[in-house]
């Protein structure tokens, strides 16, 4: 348990280490073109880090936690949250996500889905926590819900992401293969739909289909994939990026396993391609296996919600980075720039981190 509690430290340190390199790396690029002010980076950097610390020791107080109504509080706030974006929200790259608090900006997404966990995790319990048959339909329908309200945002990567994460633990805790098979194909017909009725979702699957090879966003995809070619095995050293430049956008949110692979290569440490996945297994395998060893009904789904959450949004990000799904604007966990997503990922990680260290065996 002490080698694997060290390991899960390591692995979300090396990832929070690679991020701020990555940051730092494109910043400098900035700091020319915008005249940002370097003492103004590193103080933001600090408080960031200082949040995704608090939520980290947060998660692993949540633990101790029995379910009770303060699920219901958070998931509801997380909610109303979300829906507050579509009255005072602030817009950016055509989607409306944020909400401007005083100096810093909140982005409700983020939050919504592990409190989506925690609300279902609830629920679980309430049916005895024998299964998760009893109640598919009805945490499905709850993350549709949700999802929905998430995609007019418009934030279609997070809303299909967090259908894929629910229906991923629900089977992983019992659903039958023929609900997981429904609940697909019920995802399948909101694909058809949502492409039919949204410009910026059949924009995005034109684009991977190889329909709309002129756009701005298909550009990006052209860059992204260049970036990791140029990476090779090594990389082109730490800051030496080019794409950064002005060619590829988000380079520290969107895209920075790009980034990262062309500076690092596959095996170049610390941001090498193989570290980053190597990293995300890790943590996601430990958490699995932490579930796996809790006799709390609450805590073993929680547990799993949390990793496949956290292994799901990971791994698209680096897809999409790779051309293999069509484009999103999910970020990297620890990695990407992000404050709202640093706390809640941190929040998660902590929960886990104390459920390995209450492992039995």
């Amino acid at each position: 348990m002490r080698t694997r509690s060290f390991l899960f430290i390591m692995a979300v340190l090396w990832l929070l280490v690679t991020g701020t390199l990555l940051q730092w790396s494109v910043f400098m690029y900035k700091s020319v073109i915008y005249g940002l002010s370097m003492s103004n980076f590193a103080i933001n950097n600090i408080l960031r880090i200082g949040f995704g610390i608090t939520a980290f020791l947060t998660g692993m107080w949540a633990y101790r936690l029995k379910p009770g109504s303060w699920i219901n509080w958070i998931f509801f706030i997380s909610v109303g949250l979300l829906l507050f974006t579509y009255i005072g929200g602030k817009s950016f790259g055509g989607a409306t996500r944020w909400i401007v608090i005083g100096p810093f900006t909140l982005q409700p997404s983020e939050f919504v889905k592990y409190s989506l966990i925690l609300f279902l995790g609830k629920m679980y319990v309430s049916k005895g926590g024998s299964g998760t048959v009893g109640i598919f339909w009805k945490s499905l329908g709850a993350t549709i819900g949700v999802s929905l309200v998430v995609l007019f945002q418009p934030n279609l990567s997070t809303a299909v992401v967090l259908i894929l994460t629910v229906i991923l633990t629900l089977f992983l805790l019992g659903a039958t293969i023929y609900q997981v098979l429904a609940a697909g194909l019920i995802a399948v017909v909101m694909g058809v739909v949502a492409y039919r009725n949204f410009n910026h979702v059949r924009e995005r699957m034109d684009i991977f289909l190889g329909r709309n090879v002129s756009s701005y966003k298909a550009s990006q995809v052209v860059q992204a994939k260049v970036s990791v070619v140029r990476g090779g095995i090594f990389g082109k050293g730490p800051g030496m990026g080019l794409q950064k430049l002005g060619y590829l956008p988000s380079a520290d949110k969107d895209f920075a396993f790009s980034n990262l692979v062309e500076e690092y290569g596959l095996v170049g440490i610390p941001g090498g391609a193989l570290w980053i996945i190597a990293a995300v297994l890790l943590i996601t395998w430990i958490g699995l296996w932490a579930a796996q060893r809790n006799n709390d009904p609450f805590r073993q789904f929680v547990l799993v919600g949390f990793s496949v959450c956290f292994f799901t949004f990971s791994f698209v990000h680096m897809a999409v980075n790779l051309g293999l799904v069509p484009p999103t604007g999910l970020p990297l966990p620890f990695v990407s720039y992000g404050g709202s997503a640093l706390v809640s990922n941190a929040f998660a990680l902590g929960y886990i981190f104390r459920g390995v260290l209450a492992a039995k065996g």
